[in-house]
């Protein structure tokens, strides 16, 4: 058998970098589970979108991780392995901002990438669209329920079984995909695949400003325009505690205007009052319910048809109720109880209760969870009959689920439109009779040419 690929891919979103190191046989028909993750490599310091004022830090922010990959690869295939950096949400808010800034950002990204013996394929800025679909298919490739090699020894679309959807929350977007039971009303949120043979026609949207951080952001920002002080009184952070934020560290993206009055400089105070009441209503007014003439939707307008199906939430989904041991398939009722519980601890007992854990952790503990809950149920539309249809998981097959797997699958071409062939290999015992029989064979045939020439030779010495 020929030595395994690799492929590399940057996940650079809009908090922090991955490096994911894949690996699959070249030798074998592509089909599920054959492509696996070799290591996830964690860049050191925040999202590349960060560097917009220094974007030769952000090229050397990656070196580490590069590192670290060429020591995994074997030199001898360096050169033929895949390389890509997708970017998400934090560089789509930066391309918005400030274009040129964006357009830096990549260039010294790409350079310092350039720099290794790879087979760099480029750096671009997925959408938001690009970024769901490829989380499904990252999804329901490792899942097993594209493709699976069968009993029958050949590659074959699984009958009876769903599509999974996914649900991804990221640090500056969140996204939905999933297929949906009735055909779609808006262009803009259908996507189409077809793979292995079969095709799949999805629904998905990307909510740019509303993946955690951002929202986060979003949230405070409001509490500031409410009551217009230097004061921030915030129901969603624990009753004792107290930090102090500047107007412009405040207002540092485009998810959140500043008010024309505002000084940038002014220090706000914000003081955390622990009322789990106000901590809901608060986060609600983030969205816009309203649904219209348009017909079903999901938050803001967006047309959405109703959820079906199973679903995987993983990234920031799974990581903010991993926090409060939220994800082994709790009911509705007992995660309500427990956020309640969260928001209602002052910062004291917060800290007891999670020694361990981050100060940004403990203070956006409540926060992160409410707007998890909200975004789930009034924004995407579950409810107490669907929930246990919603599966918070980070891993499959010991496999990082995310967009990178689904992203270099399909730009590697590993999955094919139509289903692969199958490979069928004979047994030995099988090999070994046909070789003895083709061997009696040829002495036979050998035999009778003999006895056939000896018959002619005879025949014409009796005429002589």
């Amino acid at each position: 058998p020929s030595a395994p690929q690799h492929g590399l891919v940057f996940d650079a979103g809009s908090t922090h970098t991955s490096l994911y190191i894949y690996r699959w046989r070249a030798d074998k028909e592509n089909g599920t589970g054959i492509v696996s993750q070799v290591e996830a490599c964690s860049v050191s310091g925040p999202g590349i979108s960060s560097y917009a004022d220094n974007p030769a830090g952000a090229g050397a922010s990656l070196k580490p991780c590069l590192d670290r990959a060429m020591k995994i690869v074997p030199a001898e295939q360096q050169r033929e392995t895949p390389t890509y950096l997708g970017a998400t949400a934090g560089m789509r808010l930066l391309r918005e901002e400030n274009s040129s800034k964006a357009e830096q950002v990549l260039a010294e990204v790409s350079k310092a990438i350039g720099e290794y013996p790879v087979d760099f394929r480029g750096a671009r800025i997925l959408t938001g669209s690009e970024e769901g679909s490829f989380g499904w298919i990252t999804v329901n490739y490792l899942l097993e329920t594209l493709v699976k090699f069968s009993f029958a020894e050949k590659w074959e679309h699984p009958q009876d079984t769903e599509v999974l959807g996914a649900l991804d929350l990221g640090g500056a977007s969140t996204q939905i995909t999933f297929q949906p039971g009735v055909p779609a009303e808006d262009r803009n949120t259908s996507v189409f695949f077809r793979l292995y043979g079969t095709n799949y026609s999805l629904y998905s949207h990307s909510y740019l400003c509303y993946g955690q951080s951002q929202a986060l952001k979003m949230l405070l920002a409001a509490l500031h325009q409410a009551s217009p002080s230097s004061q921030i009184k915030h129901p969603c952070y624990p009753q004792g505690y107290q930090e102090n934020v500047t107007v412009a560290e405040l207002y540092d993206s485009p998810c959140v205007r500043a008010p024309s009055s505002a000084s940038p400089g002014l220090v706000l105070t914000v003081t955390g009052t622990g009322d789990p009441a106000a901590c809901d209503a608060a986060v609600r007014r983030l969205f816009n319910f309203s649904c219209g003439a348009q017909g079903p939707c999901g938050f803001n307008g967006v047309y959405q048809p109703p959820v079906r199906g199973q679903f995987l939430a993983f990234s920031g989904f799974y990581h903010s109720l991993h926090f409060l041991n939220l994800t082994g398939g709790q009911s509705l009722s007992l995660v309500n109880a427990t956020i309640r519980q969260i928001c209602n601890s002052s910062w004291k007992q917060v800290q007891e209760l999670f020694p361990t854990a981050s100060r940004t952790q403990l203070r956006d503990a409540c926060a992160a969870s409410s707007y998890i809950l909200t975004l789930l149920l009034q924004g995407y539309k579950f409810n107490i009959t669907t929930w246990p249809s919603i599966h918070f998981i980070q891993q499959v097959a010991n496999t990082d689920v995310g967009w990178t797997l689904g992203y270099m699958l399909n730009l590697t071409n590993l999955i094919p439109s139509d289903p692969p062939r199958a490979v069928t290999e004979l047994p030995r015992s099988v090999w070994i009779a046909a070789t003895l029989l083709l061997a009696i064979m040829l002495i036979l045939i050998f035999c009778l040419l003999t006895a056939t020439c000896c018959h002619r030779n005879s025949s014409g010495y009796e005429q002589l």
